[in-house]
C-alpha cells in the first residue's frame, strides 16, 4: 500500500490544488470531519464549509472549502467544492472587510432569511481569516 494519497481540490472556476499527501481531513455537511489515509474505503459525501487540512512532508497545510462533494477512494481524494482557496490565495484585508460588512448586515437583518444570509457571509469570512492565520506548514 502506498504511503500517500492523491488530493485534488477543484471548483467550477479552476483547479485549486493537486498533490500527493500523507493524510487529508475535511468538513462534511452533516457528520463532522472525515480523516482520510491511503487505502481508505471508497465513499462519496457532501462537503461542508470549513478548513480542509492535509499533511505533506510532515507539515500541516490548510485550504478553505465551501460546500460541494468529496469522492474518496483508496488512492485518491477529490473535493469538488463550490468555492475553495489555498492560504496563499486569501486576501486577509478583504476577508476582514467582508467580516465587518457581514456583522453590519447581521445587525440590520429584518427577517430570518436576511439573518441567515448575513450569518453565512460572516461564517465564510471567519473561515478565511482562520485559514490566513495558519500559513502553510504551521498548524495547531
Amino acid at each position: 500500500m502506498s504511503q500517500t494519497i492523491k488530493l485534488e481540490v477543484v471548483t467550477p472556476e479552476r483547479p485549486v490544488f493537486s498533490a500527493e499527501v500523507a493524510e487529508v481531513q475535511f468538513p462534511t455537511a452533516a457528520r463532522g470531519y472525515y480523516g482520510i489515509l491511503p487505502g481508505h474505503t471508497p465513499l462519496m459525501t457532501p462537503v461542508g464549509d470549513g478548513l480542509l487540512y492535509y499533511f505533506q512532508d510532515g507539515q500541516r497545510h490548510w485550504i478553505t472549502v465551501f460546500g460541494g462533494f468529496a469522492e474518496v477512494g483508496p488512492e485518491r481524494v477529490t473535493i469538488l467544492a463550490r468555492e475553495s482557496e489555498t492560504v496563499e490565495m486569501i486576501d486577509l484585508e478583504r476577508a476582514e472587510a467582508s467580516r465587518q460588512r457581514a456583522l453590519k448586515l447581521l445587525k440590520e437583518a429584518q427577517t430570518e432569511q436576511d439573518m441567515a444570509k448575513a450569518q453565512a457571509k460572516l461564517d465564510a469570512s471567519l473561515i478565511r481569516i482562520q485559514a490566513a492565520g495558519h500559513p502553510s506548514g504551521h498548524g495547531f
